[in-house]
């Protein structure tokens, strides 16, 4: 799973080593007893996880994602890190090109907010980036996601449940009841976190912004 913005990009580089949801739970929601749909309803789990996260953009079980932007940012709001757990390691490559790993004590990092995110400490400032690389020049790597499987809200698993019964209804595309239940699934995910477009206080970054991806200063 890879996002692309203009000069930033997000991807996730471990997966979550459990579903939300069992087949046995899937199953129960559907009324199927048949052990040989086993593969068919885990297949459902993934596509209604996955359904999920990109619907409510927030990880829902433990996993990391790195984050790749153009420079650092006073604020820097993470892609589906609601809720951030952790923040691994902060990268940049200095100005001879060499990657460097940002020391803990210059920037903060926020967990309560949606998305999680991180700053620059007070009285502090950012190192200087290798300024004729484009792109990838700083990342960040984190942990997103709920720690536990029973921490995860059952609002949000009420929602996957729905949204398999709604794959199992609709095999062919033909069943008419089938939108009112992936509808019904969303209705469960309603919270959802809107990813915020990095920030800075950099007096050049308007010019910036407007000479060279021709975005409006």
């Amino acid at each position: 799973m890879t996002y692309r913005r203009p000069s930033w990009s997000w991807v996730r580089t471990v997966e979550p080593l459990r579903d939300p949801i069992t087949v046995s739970e899937a199953k129960q929601q559907t009324r199927f007893t048949q052990s040989n749909d086993d593969a068919l309803f885990t297949s459902y789990i993934k596509a209604a996880t996955g359904a999920a996260e990109d619907y409510m953009n927030r990880g829902l079980y433990t996993q990391t994602w790195q984050y790749t932007v153009s420079n650092f940012y006073e604020m820097l709001y993470l892609p589906m890190a609601a809720p951030l757990q952790s923040v691994t390691t902060v990268e940049y490559y200095d100005t001879t090109g060499a990657l460097q790993t940002l020391n803990t004590s210059l920037y903060l990092v926020d967990t309560t907010t949606k998305p999680g995110r991180i700053t620059r400490a007070p009285n502090q400032v950012w190192p200087t980036v290798q300024a004729d690389r484009w792109t990838g020049r700083v990342r960040v790597t984190y942990i997103v996601g709920w720690p536990s499987i029973d921490s995860i809200p059952e609002r949000i698993k009420q929602g996957l449940r729905l949204y398999i019964g709604y794959l199992t209804a609709d095999r062919e595309g033909l069943e008419p009841n089938a939108e009112q239940a992936l509808r019904m699934a969303q209705a469960c995910w309603d919270d959802r976190v809107s990813w915020i477009e990095p920030t800075s206080t950099y007096p050049y970054y308007a010019h910036w912004r407007a000479l060279y991806e021709g975005w409006p200063a």
